[in-house]
Parts: structure tokens; sequence; C-alpha cells
């Protein structure tokens, strides 16, 4: 009876355990829908606010782990490689704030993403290259974000970055 008791109770925090993980940023996230909100180079005609589905088994998605450290929350972008620095500014089990910046264009991109139920992760960006003595302002957007069991890059860096596979 005592070993019984002592079983259900491991299992019960090991249930409690997982629902305490899948209640926070920690994992891995692949991007599923984007949406641009202002576009320096966009075309006249282009629509702004029109949510785009991506497709889930494409070559380059844009994948992130995020994890425990001992300051904090680490943010690895699987998609990029030395010449994208992250810096993260400000990260709690519901949410993170960090900059991902070129080390070549001088270019940064802003991201604050939000925790929204247990698989989905709100994120709002803003991408600013510098202009003479100023930041300007390129692009704006959103993107949505679902929850993996894993993402592993597959190869080595090409044009469009490098490729990863997310399950």
């Amino acid at each position: 009876m005592r070993a019984l008791a002592v079983l259900f109770l491991a299992t019960l925090s090991g249930v409690a355990a997982a629902q305490s993980m899948s209640l926070s940023i920690e994992g891995y996230w692949q991007d599923t829908e984007r949406r641009i909100l202002f576009s320096r180079d966009a075309p006249p005609a282009y629509v702004y606010g029109r949510w785009t589905v991506l497709d889930q088994e494409q070559t380059y998605p844009s994948a992130k782990h995020i994890a425990r450290s001992a300051n904090g929350f680490v943010l690895l972008d699987l998609l990029y490689d030395d010449e994208e620095r992250i810096r993260v500014e400000r990260a709690d089990e519901k949410g993170i704030q960090f900059v991902r910046s070129n080390t070549w264009s001088g270019c940064a991109v802003r991201h604050r993403c939000e925790l929204q139920g247990a698989d989905a992760l709100f994120c709002a960006l803003e991408t600013r290259c510098p202009r003479g003595e100023v930041d300007e302002l390129v692009w704006r957007g959103e993107e949505r974000y679902a929850r993996r069991v894993s993402c592993e890059r597959v190869d080595g860096r090409q044009a469009q970055g490098i490729p990863v596979r997310c399950r």
C-alpha cells in the first residue's frame, strides 16, 4: 500500500512538473503565422495587417529554443549563426524581450513575446537600421509561434539561413 502511495505521489508530481513547464516560455517554438504592419520597401498595392499562414514543413522556419540559465533565460534562434547576436533584455515564465542584431548591417530587431495559453507565443517585432546619426524604422510586424517537441539544425548555413526541422 505504501509503495502504491509513493507511486501515486511521484506520478502526480511528474504531471504537475509537466503542466508547469507547459505554462512557461521554456521550449522549442516555430513560427506559424506572420503579418506586416509597416515596411519601408513595401509596394504601393501591399495590404498591411493580413496574417499569412506559414508552411510548417518549410526548410527555413523561424525556430527558437528558450531555456533556463543561471541568470534567467537564454534564447537561441536556430535560423541564424554568428552574424546575428541575441541579447535578452527581460524574461520570465510568461514572456521574453530580446534584441537580435546583425553584425555586418547594424540592423536590430526588437522582439516582445508573450505566452498565450500553454502552446502559443505571440511576438511583436520592430526592425531598425542605422541611417546617419539615427536608427530608422524599416519594418514592423507580428508573429505567432507554436510549441514544438524539438527543433534541430539539419545542415550548415545557406543563403536563406540555416535549415531547421521541427517536430
